[in-house]
């Protein structure tokens, strides 16, 4: 009994972890300050440390200004803490995070790094591919929606079409869907802010709970409406056949945004 009892513990630890989803915070800054950023990798809103034998599936956040975009450092007390290189000024950026293309599949013993040619017996396989962005308005009247509204060429990417600055509780927040750069229509898109769920889904593996979900439009746009202000996170996720099913059987994009909607004085 104690065996199964493990074996299934063990099999919904594996779940858990390959249900953990991409996505990015920053501090809050004013201009001629270091940025910082996290890497969110997990259960919303909590961080935790990534373990080191996924560390080369993570490329590492970017930081995107009107002059391009650049790399942060990974600096601080955890490998999910980043920081610019330099000051920023004040502006409206975004931070992005990207999980490289990894093969997953999943066999009685759980889930491995590996498509169907290495793991003949698996059951399900998908390539996965995540994305997180980040906007972040540096300095505290920054609104502007030069940089933020501009698709970064993400597989899957969630554009907003204003700044979340300029959205009170309660208004419509809109935003497009991409798919390859083109808008996806019929897409569920889901949205949370921290503090929505506060049961302990570590002990219960029950599925995040949602604030907000709607579909994309033909045009791929979708209007979120946040009703309390704080951090939030809208998700996207789309899966699709994978060319050759010997190989594996989908490829799977997952992408967020992550947003303050109200003023965030620290």
């Amino acid at each position: 009994m104690s065996k199964t009892l493990l074996a299934a513990l063990l099999c919904a630890a594996s779940l858990s972890a390959h249900a953990h989803r991409v996505w990015v915070s920053t501090n809050h800054t004013h201009g001629g300050e270091i940025l910082k950023a996290e890497l969110g990798y997990g259960e919303f809103p909590e961080f935790e440390p990534i373990a080191k034998e996924r560390l080369d599936i993570f490329k590492p956040l970017q930081l995107v200004t009107p002059q391009g975009k650049q790399n942060l450092v990974q600096k601080g007390l955890h490998n999910y803490q980043y920081e610019s290189a330099k000051p920023v000024k004040d502006g409206s950026f975004l931070v992005l995070a990207e999980y490289l293309p990894t093969f997953w599949s999943k066999n009685a013993a759980g889930w491995k790094r590996q498509n169907m040619t290495q793991m003949p017996d698996a059951t399900y396989c998908e390539q996965t591919r995540m994305y997180g962005k980040n906007i972040v308005n540096v300095g505290h009247e920054s609104a502007d929606t030069a940089v933020i509204t501009r698709p970064v060429g993400q597989m899957l990417e969630i554009v907003p079409l204003d700044n979340p600055a300029n959205v009170q509780v309660g208004e419509r927040f809109k935003v497009k869907v991409l798919l390859n750069g083109e808008p996806l229509p019929n897409a569920t898109l889901t949205a949370t802010f921290d503090g929505f769920d506060t049961s302990d889904r570590g002990k219960t593996h029950k599925v995040e709970a949602q604030a907000f979900s709607d579909t994309t439009g033909d045009d791929g746009t979708v209007a979120i409406i946040p009703l309390r202000q704080g951090f939030w996170k809208a998700s996207v996720e789309h899966k699709a056949d994978f060319a050759d099913q010997k190989v594996c059987q989908k490829q799977a994009n997952y992408t967020t945004l992550t947003f303050q909607i109200g003023h965030a004085h620290h």
